[in-house]
C-alpha cells in the first residue's frame, strides 16, 4: 500500500514555504498556485496507476486462491504427488498459475514476492502478491515509486476432492460437437485448430484441442482427431450421428496415428469404462470376428496383412485402438511409443486393445481405484500409420457399473437359423474331396491328399472369404483314405457318411500313427465339435462303444487298455490278427496357437512335417506337442486338453463334445491316433464345428472343456499404480470387489 501521509507532507509543505516569504509577489503566488495544480493533477494520475495495479493484484490473488482450492490442485500435494516432492509440486502449480494470470492481465510490473503462495499441509493456504509502481509526476517531489500489495486467504483446511455419486457417469463422449454439417468430417489438430498438420506432435501440449458436447476436454498428441459423420466412413454409429478416428491424416494421406487424453477425478471405488469400436478397413481373413483383449500379449498373433485399404496393401493392424488409464503425477499424461517406434502418444497403462471387428462392438473394462486422485484416460491409434484407422464412439466412464446391458459381441452371423435352430455350423469336412474310387482298399500315394481337403467352408480357419486350404498332416504329409465301396460279406459298415473316410493309423511306413490339425479363428463363447468314429479292428473281448467327452483323469485312464487279443479287420472281415487292444484309440484336442507347437502345412507328399514352436523355433519334433497325453496319468490342467476320446467302437458313433473359448485367437483342432502304431486303428469321418453362443448365453453346455489361454488369465487382476482392472471377465460386467 502506498503511503498517503508521506505524499501529503511533501505536497503541502511547498506552498507554506513559498507563502512564508513576505517578499513574494503576485506572480510568484500565481506560479505557486499553478505548480500546485500541476503536481496535484500528476499525483492523481500516479495514484490511479497504482490503484489499477493493486486491483489487478487483488484479482490475481483471488483467482489464485480459487485455483489453489480446486480438488485437482489440492490433490497434487496428496494423492497425485507422492513423497517429499508433493508440496513443492503443489506450490509450483499455484505459482505458475499466478504468473500466467498476471501475464494474461497484461500486468506491466514485476511481482516481487518470491513465495507468493504459502500453505501448511492440511492447514491454511494464502496468496500474497507485491509489486512496485514507478511514478511519473510525483518524482518532482521526491516520490519515485509506490509499493502495492494484495493478500487473499484461500482456506483454513483444504477441501477433499468431490465425491461422485454411485451410478453416475464420470465422463462421456460421443463426438457430437463438430464444425461441419451433413455428410462430412473435421480434423481437430493438436493446437485446437481445424485442419491437418504435416508432422506429429510427440510432446504434451496444455491446449485443449477438442471439447465434446458434454464438456469433456481432450488433449491431442500426434496429428489430429478426426470426427466423422454417419456415411462418411461407416453407415451407422452406436450413438448420435458422429464417431471419431484416431489414425487421422497428415495432409498427404500416408500417416496420422494420434491420441486423445482427458483427466477426471476418481475417488476410491469401482468403475466401469465402456466404449464402442469398429474397424474401418476390412480384413477378409478375420471376418466376422472381433479381436480385442486386456493386454497386448493377447493379440500378438494378429498380424494379418490381407486388408482392403483402398490402394494400400500389406498393411497390418491399421484399425488398432489402444486404451490407457494413468494416475496423474505431474499434470500431463504419461506416454507410450507406437509399435513402429516412430511416435510418442498419450497413455502408459494399457487397459484394453482392439485390432479388428466385423462391425460395431462395445467394450467393457472393469476398474477398481485404490488411490483416489486425478486420472488420465487416453485412446490412441497404433499399428500401420497410414491415415486409415479404427473408429470409436459412445465413451462412458461410470461409477460402479454403467446402466443398461453391455452389447453381446458374439458374431451375429454365427447365430443365424441353421438346420432349424439358432446355432450355425461354421465348418464341416466329410472327407469326400478329393475323391477316390476303389473297393475297400485304402489310397495314400496321391498328391490330392489331406492338404486339399478343404471342407464346406473352403478356408483354413473356417471362413468362406479366406484362401482355401486343407488339413495339416503329421508327422508326415500323407494320410490314408478308406473307400469301402461295395460291402463284402461280413462287413458291418462302410464310411460314416458318403463314400469315404480317413484312418489315422497308416497302412504304409514311415511312421504309422498320424495326426491331422487345422486352425479356427474363434471369439469367446461356446462351441460344439462333432465327428464320426469307428474302430478298424474289432475285439470280441471289448465292450462297445468306449468313448467319453471332456475326459477327466479317471475316465481317460479307462482307455489305457493293456494286453493283446485276436481281432478281425473291419474292411476285411475274414482277416484276423493278434493285436494290442489299444490300437483303435483316437483322441481329439484343441490348443491355443500361442501355447502349442503348430504344424506347418504343405510340402511334398510323404515329407516330414515341421512345427512352429511357442518359443519361436521351427523343428520337426514339436517342443510342445498339441496331442501329447498320458492316458494312465491324465490331467485336465494340461495346456492342450483332450476334449474327446474313443478307445473302441464296433459300429460308427457320432461323437459330440463342447469347448469354451475365453480369448479371441486361432485355436487348432487336432485328431490323433494314440494307440499302438500297427497299420490299423481308429477311423473318423464328418468333422463339424458349430457355434453355440457367447459366454453370456442361456443354458450353456455343462460339460464344456475350457481351452487354456496365455496369461493374463480371464478374470485375473492386473495391477497398476493406483488401481487394478479385471482381465477379460467371463461374466457380464459387474463391479470388481
Amino acid at each position: 500500500m502506498w503511503n498517503i501521509r508521506y505524499i501529503c507532507l511533501h505536497l503541502c509543505s511547498l506552498p507554506r514555504r513559498f507563502v512564508s516569504n513576505s517578499r513574494a509577489n503576485i506572480s510568484i503566488l500565481f506560479a505557486l498556485i499553478s505548480f500546485g495544480l500541476v503536481i496535484g493533477t500528476g499525483a492523481g494520475i500516479d495514484l490511479a496507476r497504482a490503484y489499477l495495479a493493486k486491483q489487478k493484484l487483488v484479482e490475481a490473488a483471488t483467482l489464485a486462491c480459487q485455483y489453489a482450492s480446486r480438488p485437482s490442485i489440492i490433490d497434487t500435494s496428496t494423492a497425485s504427488y507422492s513423497g517429499s516432492n508433493g508440496g513443492t509440486a503443489y506450490v509450483t502449480a499455484v505459482d505458475n498459475f499466478i504468473t500466467s494470470t498476471l501475464q494474461s492481465q497484461h500486468f506491466q510490473y514485476t511481482q516481487t514476492n518470491n513465495t507468493p503462495f504459502s500453505y501448511t499441509q492440511n492447514g491454511p493456504g494464502t496468496v500474497t502478491l507485491n509489486a512496485v509502481v514507478p511514478t511519473a509526476f510525483m518524482q518532482i517531489i521526491g516520490v519515485k515509486k509506490m509499493p502495492v500489495s494484495a493478500t487473499s486467504h484461500c482456506y483454513d483446511t483444504p477441501s477433499s476432492p468431490a465425491q461422485v455419486a454411485a451410478g453416475s457417469i464420470v465422463l462421456s463422449e460421443g463426438f457430437e460437437n463438430t464444425a461441419c454439417a451433413g455428410t462430412c468430417y473435421v480434423w481437430y489438430n493438436t493446437s485446437g485448430g481445424i485442419g491437418t498438420q504435416s508432422s506429429p506432435v510427440n510432446t504434451f501440449t496444455s491446449t485443449v484441442a477438442y471439447t465434446g458436447s458434454t464438456g469433456t476436454q481432450w488433449y491431442i498428441m500426434g496429428y489430429c482427431l478426426e470426427v466423422d459423420s454417419v456415411n462418411q466412413i461407416l453407415s451407422s454409429v452406436p450413438q448420435g450421428t458422429h464417431s471419431a478416428e484416431l489414425d487421422c491424416d497428415n495432409g498427404q494421406g500416408n500417416a496420422g496415428n494420434s491420441s486423445i487424453s482427458t483427466k477426471a477425478y476418481l475417488a476410491a471405488g469401482n468403475y466401469e469404462l465402456r466404449y464402442n469400436f469398429a474397424a474401418r478397413i476390412d480384413y477378409v481373413d478375420y471376418d466376422p470376428v472381433y479381436i480385442c483383449g486386456s493386454a497386448s500379449s493377447d493379440l500378438s498373433w494378429a498380424s494379418d496383412t490381407n486388408a482392403t485399404a483402398g490402394k494400400k496393401t500389406n498393411v497390418s493392424r491399421t484399425n488398432q485402438i489402444n486404451t490407457y488409464l494413468d494416475l496423474n503425477t505431474n499434470g500431463v499424461p504419461p506416454t507410450h511409443t507406437t509399435i513402429d517406434g516412430t511416435q510418442t502418444l498419450g497413455g502408459s497403462n494399457l487397459i484394453d486393445m482392439c485390432v479388428y471387428s466385423g462391425g460395431w462392438i462395445q467394450r467393457s473394462v472393469r476398474i477398481k481405484v485404490t488411490t483416489a486422485g486425478y486420472y488420465w484416460l487416453s485412446f490412441a491409434a497404433d499399428g500401420t500409420n497410414d491415415s486409415f484407422g479404427g473408429q470409436i464412439d459412445n465413451i462412458m466412464l461410470c461409477t460402479g457399473s454403467c446402466t443398461g446391458s453391455v452389447q453381446d459381441n458374439f458374431p451375429s452371423s454365427w447365430l443365424s437359423a441353421n438346420n432349424g435352430g439358432s446355432n450355425k455350423v461354421l465348418f464341416e469336412d466329410n472327407f469326400e474331396s478329393p475323391t477316390y474310387t476303389g473297393n475297400a482298399l485304402t489310397y495314400t500315394n496321391n498328391t490330392a491328399n489331406m492338404n486339399n481337403s478343404y471342407g464346406t467352408s473352403g478356408a483354413s480357419s473356417g471362413w468362406p472369404n479366406q484362401t482355401a486350404s486343407g488339413w495339416t498332416t503329421a508327422p508326415y504329409n500323407e494320410m490314408e483314405y478308406e473307400v469301402p465301396g461295395t460291402l463284402k460279406a461280413g462287413q458291418t459298415s462302410g464310411a460314416g457318411q458318403g463314400a469315404q473316410n480317413i484312418t489315422l493309423d497308416m497302412y504304409t511306413s514311415p511312421s504309422d500313427n498320424r495326426v491331422i490339425s487345422r486352425p479356427f479363428l474363434l471369439d469367446p463363447g461356446y462351441y460344439q465339435v462333432n465327428y464320426d468314429y469307428i474302430s478298424d479292428v474289432t475285439f470280441a473281448s471289448l465292450a462297445s462303444p468306449q468313448c467319453t467327452a471332456a475326459p477327466n483323469a479317471t475316465s481317460a485312464a479307462a482307455y489305457a487298455v493293456s494286453g493283446s487279443a485276436l481281432g478281425n479287420i473291419r474292411l476285411y472281415p475274414s482277416n484276423y490278427y493278434t493285436l494290442n487292444k489299444d490300437t483303435n484309440t483316437v483322441g481329439v484336442f484343441m490348443s491355443h496357437a500361442l501355447m502349442a507347437s503348430t504344424p506347418v502345412g504343405g510340402g511334398a507328399l510323404g515329407s516330414q512335417t515341421s512345427y512352429n514352436n511357442p518359443d519361436g523355433t521351427v523343428t520337426t519334433t514339436p517342443t510342445v506337442s498339441p496331442y501329447a497325453v498320458t492316458l494312465s496319468n491324465y490331467t485336465t490342467s494340461g495346456i492342450n486338453p483332450l476334449i474327446d476320446i474313443c478307445g473302441y467302437a464296433s459300429t460308427w458313433q457320432t461323437r459330440t463334445t463342447y469347448v469354451v473359448i475365453t480369448k479371441p485367437a486361432y485355436y487348432w483342432l487336432t485328431f490323433a491316433a494314440l494307440g499302438t502304431a500297427d497299420d490299423v486303428g481308429g477311423s473318423i469321418d464328418d468333422v463339424k464345428l458349430t457355434a453355440l453362443g457367447s459366454l453370456y448365453m442361456n443354458s450353456p453346455p455343462s460339460n464344456a472343456v475350457t481351452i487354456p489361454v496365455p496369461s493374463p488369465q480371464p478374470s485375473a487382476i492386473i495391477n497398476y499404480t493406483g488401481f487394478f482392472i479385471v482381465a477379460d471377465p467371463l461374466e457380464p460386467p459387474a463391479s470388481p470387489q
